[in-house]
């Protein structure tokens, strides 16, 4: 009775988990845990290219490759693993900015109060966003980026525009 009891409850649980994610699809789930921090695009390159240049030693240590076949790619990868170290070993581009808003085009008559000291940042966006309102131009209500022409949907998040 007891081995019944304890396969049922086993059964009963293995069920509410397959059906979880189909009846709450929104709850967060835990990050994977063996996933690896952002690499550098330029770093991973590298390590492809030498993890096959590992790949076709082991080939030919192993017969796979015949020695023509195996220096056609040695040559090939090579020079890959070459042009992606060099590549790695370079400084990255600073990414550009946003403008800090001390830098940003104040409109007229906002940027000072009324004691002569500079107004809250806040201030400053919602005066630029009333201006560009009032000179025609629409943002998007999710991610706040300008919207072009007459399009019904934002292009940089895909938000219906309003």
């Amino acid at each position: 009775m007891i081995p019944l009891l304890l396969g049922i409850v086993v059964a009963l649980g293995a069920v509410a988990l397959v059906l979880d994610p189909i009846l709450r699809p929104g709850r967060a789930r835990p990050a994977a845990l063996d996933a690896e921090p952002e690499e550098d695009p330029r770093e991973h390159r590298k390590d492809l290219a030498l993890a096959a240049l590992k790949e076709i030693e082991f080939d030919r240590a192993t017969g796979k490759l015949d020695d023509a076949d195996y220096d056609q790619m040695k040559a090939t990868y090579t020079a890959e693993a070459i042009e992606a170290i060099r590549a790695s070993d370079t400084p990255a581009e600073p990414v550009p900015q946003e403008p800090a808003l001390a830098k940003r085009q104040v409109p007229a008559g906002v940027g000072v109060s009324a004691g002569g000291a500079a107004a809250d940042p806040a201030e400053v966006l919602i005066a630029a966003k009333r201006q560009a309102a009032r000179a025609g131009r629409k943002f998007c209500s999710e991610c706040g980026a300008e919207l072009e022409g007459a399009g019904k949907f934002c292009v940089e998040c895909g938000a219906k525009a309003p």
